[in-house]
């Protein structure tokens, strides 16, 4: 019992980031929810593999990322894009409305480290952990982020 109660606690503690990211990959609030819970059911049953317990948000965002991106493949199969209704920023307040637009009109690798880092707070080294990509990489796309979201929103490059 003691393991689920842990569990839980974590799960609860990374709430938040867990419908961001699934939110920033997917753009469908349906999806997003669906998907947060079949990577929490997935870290549940695998939580044996978990090798450091400190590591737990990281490992779980990882888990919810695999799942977005299965998601997104099989999305593609059988529904065109054009097809998908754009969402609602999650709960933003109105000054950041423009902000988050443009995050949004990001393609999926930059939006996705773009929301980790500012809205989670991750370091590039836990992004990194969690797309499973190099920590150079990961410091490429959120440079790139940066460019693009200057220029979208209408700022000149420093």
């Amino acid at each position: 019992m003691e393991q689920k109660a842990w569990f839980t606690e974590q799960v609860k503690k990374c709430e938040g980031s867990l419908y961001r990211l699934s939110l920033s990959i997917l753009r469908n609030p349906e999806d997003a929810a669906d998907a947060a819970q079949e990577a929490i059911c997935t870290a549940y049953q695998k939580l044996h593999t978990l090798r450091d317990k400190n590591k737990f948000s990281v490992w779980l965002l990882r888990i919810l990322a695999n799942e977005c991106y299965g998601m997104l493949r099989k999305r593609q199969r059988y529904i065109a894009l054009e097809c998908i209704p754009e969402t609602a920023a999650p709960e933003q307040p109105a000054e950041h409305e423009p902000l988050w637009q443009a995050i949004c009109d990001l393609n999926e690798d930059l939006r996705s480290v773009v929301v980790l880092f500012y809205y989670e707070g991750f370091s590039i080294r836990e992004i990194a952990a969690i797309l499973q990509i190099s920590e150079a990489n990961t410091k490429t796309r959120l440079y790139r982020a940066r460019l693009r979201l200057r220029m979208m929103l209408g700022e000149e490059s420093k």
